[in-house]
């Protein structure tokens, strides 16, 4: 069986089995793809489409390394921030007492505030600056850069910092910087109207946020009812108008793998220092910086490591990747200089528990065989 045949064998076990309706995909060498499909439905509710390499999916947290993450690197290139700047230096309403007030913009890339995991801030903030104000009364976990608490709340905050450094919406940002100097359309925040038909649905309702946010939810008369089809799917997200660093990008396979190229890198030589990224900032995509710190963070990024992870034992030890609570991969492997995109609505039309990074795992091993 043909190494593209094996993929889609794969996947099309995990969708029989209702692990989710539809996934695209695709796996790349030195630039050139050696398999790329679509199976299964991008919508199964409140219509049937089918899933195709050109769907949109919502992208959840890879919007972390694909927009936060790059956003503050090429800022930093740009001299409108430094990554060790203190977060106060560009969100001066950001002035805690004790700790909080020592975190920087490196230690928000690299998830090491001390910032919380995860808090529903639309059950206690209605803009951007009331997110940043009910966050100022929220104890760290721990004081900065004393191990790695993965948090949205930090990379909310990073992308209010980017905001004000570039002097422009993330979104605006985002088009000038990336999407429009590497040619791309299909990868954006908020996508409009006339792309819902292209794009993956997610979740109906909000049962695994309205679990996480307990009886205090119970008095919030903002969940959504309706299928989530073209609009983000984290409320969070949502409450920021759709347009944050931790989530809220939309893209198809093709758009991440071009955005994922320019941070593998052509490799050393002389043509190291063309694309967006020169090679110094690149090198700290696939580096970690958070040593001995109890999981290893480039930033944006983590580095593959340990049986738990989603990379597998496909992948060197030097890969790096990230996941998306809505289904979503995207995993670089620089010593076989290749990457791995899967793309995959888990959410639709409900939210069911699986272990999504198993199916991950077994993605990998399959496709790092071609």
């Amino acid at each position: 069986m043909r190494g593209a045949d094996r993929l889609n064998g794969y996947l099309r076990h995990h969708l029989e089995a209702g692990d989710f309706p539809g996934a695209a995909y695709l796996v790349a060498e030195n630039g050139r793809i050696l398999a790329e499909g679509a199976l299964g439905f991008a919508v199964v509710r409140p219509e049937r489409l089918a899933a195709t390499p050109g769907t949109l999916y919502d992208l959840a947290s890879l919007t972390k390394p694909l927009a936060g993450a790059l956003l503050a690197a090429l800022l930093d290139a740009e001299g409108r921030l430094a990554l060790d700047d203190p977060l106060a230096r560009h969100l001066p309403e950001w002035a805690p007492a004790g700790a909080a007030s020592r975190i920087t913009i490196l230690d928000l890339l690299t998830h090491r505030s001390g910032l919380p995991a995860w808090r529903p801030l639309y059950l206690h903030a209605s803009d951007r600056a009331s997110c940043i104000e009910w966050l100022l009364g929220q104890p760290l976990e721990r004081p900065p850069g004393e191990g790695v608490v993965y948090s949205d709340p930090g990379y909310i905050l990073l992308g209010l910092a980017l905001e004000r450094a570039g002097g422009a919406p993330l979104d605006s940002l985002f088009i000038r910087k990336v999407a429009g100097p590497l040619g791309l359309t299909d990868l954006l925040f908020r996508p409009p109207a006339a792309l819902r038909r292209r794009t993956a649905a997610t979740e109906e309702g909000n049962r695994r946020e309205r679990l996480l946010a307990g009886p205090l939810g119970d008095r919030y008369n903002g969940w959504r009812t309706e299928v989530a089809w073209g609009e983000v799917h984290d409320l969070n997200a949502r409450l920021l108008g759709g347009v944050s660093a931790h989530a809220g990008l939309f893209g198809t396979a093709r758009d991440v793998l071009a955005v994922a190229r320019e941070i593998l890198g052509p490799g050393a030589g002389a043509d190291a220092k063309t694309g967006l990224l020169d090679p110094k900032r690149r090198g700290l995509f696939g580096s970690s910086l958070t040593a001995g710190l109890g999981e290893d963070r480039s930033i944006g990024f983590r580095i593959a490591g340990g049986p738990g992870g989603s990379a597998g034992e496909g992948l060197s030890a030097r890969s790096f990747g990230h996941t998306g609570f809505t289904g979503t991969s995207l995993f670089i492997d620089p010593d076989a200089r290749r990457i791995y995109v899967l793309l995959t609505n888990r959410v639709h039309p409900e939210f069911r528990e699986i272990d999504m990074n198993a199916i991950r795992r077994g993605f990998h091993e399959v496709a790092a065989s071609l």
